[in-house]
């Protein structure tokens, strides 16, 4: 059943089905829903949680496996996959098909992907999948709605702000939820009165903007190699966590992927940008990204994003420092080894 995410609270009260499959491209908005997803459950005696991060190589039968097994040490075990992409083989189909049908009690399957496209959802497959779960598609803020959406945020971090303030923040995130979140978050620890002024704001915002993950991001994406590797450096320096910008790389890659898929089909260049909600002041970079790569080179680059994601965690014996460094050079399209 399609749930949008304003009822998923009061519907997963209610009952809790043994499948919810939350996506969308919004990555904020995707992890404050699962976040909920998570509270409820743990709330109904859902205690324990395994998370599987399902790559192409994933082997379907662990989650049949995990379904199947006993929880050691709670009475409820909650399953968080982690899908790289909505679209899934035959394998992956068929041990979803299997899990709804027989989830068993004790069991809750909690799915995260980027946005499932039009046709994936009148498919036969996802039908019988969605009869017997919840699925909830999670949409962007468009420029029109992130006035409103910053001042509601605002309001829950127990500050109060004029509308000058929040178009300063408008305008420094650009339609990056995160930043905007991030922003707020600042402001709130530095604001003695609980009430954000239009001066107040802009020394605030005034001096991060240099060198942070956004401006390392664009310089990537734009192919400046000195610029991107500089920010790095600081960031490094700094002693900035390799997690988070790995996060706002691999988002900026797969929102890249998608569009290249769509140009790969016919579509025009500037109309894909526009469909995926691309700011009018970043189409240069993001263009410019787009005709540096392809589908294969991004998949490549996810990939890579992988082992980054391992190394920080200590799962490959790689320097992540050194993985992120080479990870961006493959972005900036430089083959020159540095």
């Amino acid at each position: 059943m399609l749930v949008k995410t304003e009822q998923l609270s009061s519907h997963l009260k209610k009952q809790l089905p043994a499948l919810v499959w939350i996506s969308g491209d919004e990555t904020l908005l995707v992890q404050e829903t699962m976040d909920n997803v998570r509270n409820i459950a743990k709330e109904q005696g859902f205690t324990e949680r395994e998370v599987h991060d399902v790559s192409a190589q994933f082997n379907w039968n662990i989650l049949l496996e995990s379904a199947s097994s006993l929880s050691l040490f709670a009475d409820k075990k909650l399953i968080d996959l982690r899908l790289h992409s909505p679209k899934l083989d035959n394998e992956a189909k068929k041990a979803l098909q299997e899990f709804v049908d027989n989830p068993g009690e004790d069991n809750l399957l909690l799915i995260s992907s980027s946005r499932i496209e039009k046709p994936t959802l009148s498919t036969k497959w996802f039908k019988a999948i969605e009869s017997k779960g919840v699925v909830v598609q999670v949409w962007p803020v468009n420029a029109q709605q992130l006035p409103g959406w910053i001042a509601q945020r605002i309001k829950r971090a127990g500050l109060s702000a004029d509308q000058d303030s929040i178009e300063i923040i408008c305008q420094r995130v650009e339609g990056n939820l995160l930043a905007a979140a991030q922003e707020i978050d600042k402001l709130a620890l530095l604001a003695g009165d609980r009430h954000l002024t239009r001066e107040f704001v802009a020394r605030a915002v005034a001096d991060n903007s240099r060198f942070n993950v956004f401006a390392l991001t664009d310089a990537s994406l734009s192919g400046n190699t000195p610029k991107a590797l500089n920010i790095l450096n600081h960031l490094q320096a700094e002693g900035d966590d390799p997690l988070k910008i790995l996060f706002f790389l691999t988002k900026e890659i797969r929102s890249l992927l998608r569009m290249q898929e769509k140009i790969r089909q016919g579509q025009n260049i500037n109309g894909v940008m526009q469909s995926e909600r691309v700011w009018q002041n970043r189409m240069s970079i993001v263009g410019t990204a787009l005709r540096n790569h392809s589908v294969e080179s991004l998949e490549k680059l996810l990939y890579r994003a992988r082992n980054v994601d391992q190394s920080v965690k200590g799962l490959l014996d790689l320097k992540p420092w050194d993985e992120i460094t080479g990870m961006i050079l493959d972005i900036t399209n430089t083959r020159t080894a540095v």
